[in-house]
């Protein structure tokens, strides 16, 4: 069983500098960039032959909750003719937040219908209401939650090793970086000791094949002509 992680595309807020932090949104959409890039990895995981001759060969496309990734994976579902599966524990950490004169408010995400309404074609899990999907009253999701559902995702993945899957993710830098660290026996760690970066629309691959999991590669953007890249 391989597993590609896989970085949304560019956002909004990742193009924000220091200076204009205030304009950070709590759930961006992507960029003009972000959508040229998205539909270069479409192509690329539909068209480029990994582990034979049809593509990728991916079986099973999960995302995030969150609108950049949502945005991410609708190119990626239609050139591969899935429909992707929304897991929520694939957020970023820290979750869904504003921080507004010394205090940090939470919010709750998408609701069903919205994400109903716009992406028709996503499976989603009953964790996804009218009410969103994210526990507002969390604010900023503690760091030691974040690993939390690190472990659950890393623990199913792991349960689906004797089988021919090859599962795609498309998440966050920050989750993907705890994630891989998760997978390998890393956690707990201190944060920042480390990190697995991956740039937007980066690619990782995981086997779990055998007794235990193999890294192939890291934060591979082939898919992107230098100009189109960004972290």
């Amino acid at each position: 069983m391989h597993v590609y992680l896989i970085r949304h595309a560019q956002s909004e807020n990742n193009i924000l500098t220091p200076g204009t932090m205030q304009r950070r949104k709590v759930d961006p959409d992507l960029t003009e960039l972000g959508y040229q890039q998205r539909e270069a990895l479409a192509e690329y995981l539909a068209n480029e032959s990994e582990l034979g001759d049809d593509g990728f060969g991916i079986s099973r496309l999960y995302t995030s909750a969150m609108y950049r990734s949502l945005l991410t994976a609708h190119p990626v579902s239609s050139s591969l003719d899935m429909q992707p599966t929304v897991w929520v524990d694939l957020h970023e950490k820290g979750g869904m937040f504003r921080r507004e004169n010394g205090s940090v408010n939470g919010f709750s995400g998408m609701s069903r219908s919205a994400i109903r309404q716009e992406f028709p074609s996503y499976r989603l899990p009953g964790a996804i209401s009218e009410n969103g999907w994210y526990d507002e009253s969390m604010g900023f999701e503690p760091e030691t939650h974040s690993a939390f559902r690190a472990i659950k995702v890393a623990k199913e993945l792991s349960e689906w090793r004797q089988t021919d899957a090859v599962v795609a993710l498309i998440s966050h830098a920050g989750f993907l970086d705890i994630l891989l660290k998760a997978i390998f026996g890393q956690l707990p760690s201190r944060p920042y000791s480390m990190s697995y970066y991956h740039n937007n629309t980066a690619i990782t691959r995981v086997e779990f094949d055998g007794e235990r999991p193999i890294l192939h590669y890291l934060n591979r953007v082939d898919h992107l002509p230098p100009a189109m890249r960004s972290w």
